[in-house]
């Protein structure tokens, strides 16, 4: 392949085409990191040199936040061929579902929480782990009758859209007569998709075309932008890989290897040997409340005892008191991930009784919570941990970040003979690590 040849790298997709079509950059003129010329290898058989290749977009809103992301209320299908997209669709999830005919029983929430008793593909990413969501959707997708088979299923939350339109400034859509600024880009895309669609005279089943048209545009400014636009770009895409807004599922094994290496593979660590924690929030039937929500985690574990002992606070702030289309209480499903063996022995705050499972290697404490709009709520579970975390040499924890919150301000307090406090905003998955002193 000679130098001078251009060729799309990065990650498919916010916002769909912007990214699996629009990230182009040439090997001479942009800078390239150690990491990126490791992706870069697998960037021919990604974008189609080798043969053809159809990928499965799943466009998460996580201003509904669900366990992989967000609320899947569309979907897209993109064919790539020599770098080149050949054929791109947009489907709207809940018109896709209405075809199916096949009942499956649902996880317990969504049934007891949205009074739903058929599990569909809007719902399939319940798992914080991507490949087992991603999996779930695809199943869906050809359990309803669709028809096409993957290379790889890409995951994009709506975040992205605001951080996209940042670099290619406000976009006017002549057809809508409408602009989008970043400032206000997702409430205006809510409020098209779910009021001013009846204004336009738009029927229901069409009232999500502006979304398309928005993906196309922002994806044809990707496209035709500066070099250094798309070396800002391809920065941005990195940021938002690190950042679990975009994850990958691919079905070419030494491919997903990469992803993995990279962590852009949305992966729940199963391995991990030392302290965990992962906080996972369904909203279900709150709106799109959580544009509003703000959280803050406390995390104290005493290790002078045999057996360390945690309390773990969240803090949860609704921001904003008025109800109305777009905000409501805050209604989720809380499950927290810990480490295999921990044991409960109190919980506060909670709307429900707490349920245990062990899932991914994982022990799970989960409640339904309520947080009244405008208010504040302070969830704290009390929880024993396994007697191999204490170790006397030093003490380290893995907190993986849900996909969908954009970052997580965390305290850790550890008692060891003295106390230990370290501060943290977290944006990623982040494993800190306390060595005691003599």
């Amino acid at each position: 392949m000679r130098e001078s040849r251009f060729i799309k790298i990065l990650i498919f997709v916010s916002i769909g085409l912007s990214i699996i079509g629009g990230i182009i950059f040439s090997y001479q003129k942009l800078t390239l990191d150690n990491k990126q010329i490791s992706f870069l290898k697998i960037i021919p058989e990604i974008t189609g040199f080798n043969g053809e290749r159809t990928y499965l977009l799943l466009f998460q809103n996580n201003l509904e936040l669900r366990p992989s992301g967000g609320y899947l209320g569309n979907f897209g299908i993109i064919k790539v061929k020599n770098g080149k997209p050949i054929i791109f669709e947009v489907h709207d999830t809940n018109i896709f579902d209405g075809f199916g005919k096949t009942i499956t029983e649902p996880p317990m929430p969504i049934y007891d929480y949205l009074g739903i008793d058929n599990w569909q593909m809007r719902d399939g990413n319940w798992s914080p782990d991507f490949k087992i969501s991603a999996k779930q959707v695809e199943y869906f997708y050809h359990l309803q009758g669709g028809q096409e088979n993957f290379d790889g299923i890409i995951a994009i939350n709506a975040e992205i859209l605001p951080n996209l339109l940042e670099l290619t400034g406000s976009i006017y859509l002549q057809e809508f007569d409408k602009e989008f600024k970043s400032e206000d880009a997702l409430y205006q895309l809510e409020y098209e998709v779910e009021k001013a669609y009846v204004d336009r005279n738009i029927e229901e089943g069409e009232r999500k075309k502006i979304f398309k048209a928005l993906i196309n545009e922002v994806s044809d400014q990707a496209i035709q932008g500066s070099l250094s636009f798309k070396n800002e770009l391809k920065n941005l895409i990195l940021k938002e890989l690190d950042k679990k807004n975009i994850l990958l599922y691919f079905k070419d094994t030494k491919i997903q290897e990469t992803i993995s290496e990279f962590e852009w593979d949305g992966e729940v660590d199963q391995s991990y040997k030392d302290d965990y924690l992962m906080i996972v929030e369904a909203n279900l039937a709150s709106k799109k409340s959580n544009y509003f929500v703000e959280r803050e985690v406390e995390y104290s574990i005493d290790l002078n005892q045999e057996k360390p002992k945690v309390n773990l606070k969240i803090k949860y702030s609704h921001q904003k008191k008025e109800k109305d289309w777009f905000n409501d209480d805050y209604r989720f499903y809380l499950r927290i991930y810990v480490p295999l063996g921990s044991w409960l022995e109190n919980a506060y705050g909670i709307s429900s009784e707490t349920k245990f499972e062990n899932e991914l290697n994982k022990t799970i404490f989960a409640s339904w919570i309520e947080v009244p709009a405008g208010q504040e709520k302070i969830i704290e579970f009390e929880y024993v941990l396994p007697e191999r975390i204490n170790n006397e040499l030093g003490y380290k924890i893995l907190v993986q970040k849900q996909s969908g919150i954009d970052e997580l301000p965390f305290k850790l307090i550890l008692k060891k003979g003295k106390e230990y406090i370290e501060e943290k905003i977290i944006t990623k998955d982040w494993e800190g690590a306390i060595s005691f002193e003599e």
